[in-house]
């Protein structure tokens, strides 16, 4: 988990910091039938996409796929992929996208 969405929920509460932690602590997976970290960020992105959290988890789950060696073109390709279930979410997700490219420069 980036350093920054910990310290902020840290900031938020600390029960539902600890209770976040634990969860994407049991969600990690590792072993042969769990998902890759590239796979786990494009799953979590569609999930962003699709509830519009186009924020800071939308921001976490670009990094998650790009730390597991997703290439941009890939994830663009999510959003691509999400605009057959939703145009104007894949829209908004577009504009965070570009954002999220803008500051980071991955």
């Amino acid at each position: 988990m980036p350093a920054a969405v910990r310290a902020q929920l840290d900031e938020l509460d600390p029960h539902f910091a600890e209770h976040f932690h634990l969860q994407s602590r049991m969600r990690s997976g590792s072993g042969p039938h769990s998902l890759t970290e590239r796979e786990r960020g494009f799953a979590s992105m569609s999930i962003d996409v699709h509830y519009q959290t186009l924020e800071e988890t939308f921001d976490a789950h670009i990094g998650r796929a790009l730390r597991g060696g997703a290439g941009v073109e890939d994830v663009r390709a999510v959003l691509r992929f999400n605009a057959q279930f939703g145009v104007t979410r894949a829209w908004q997700a577009w504009k965070a996208l570009n954002g999220y490219l803008a500051r980071e420069r991955p």
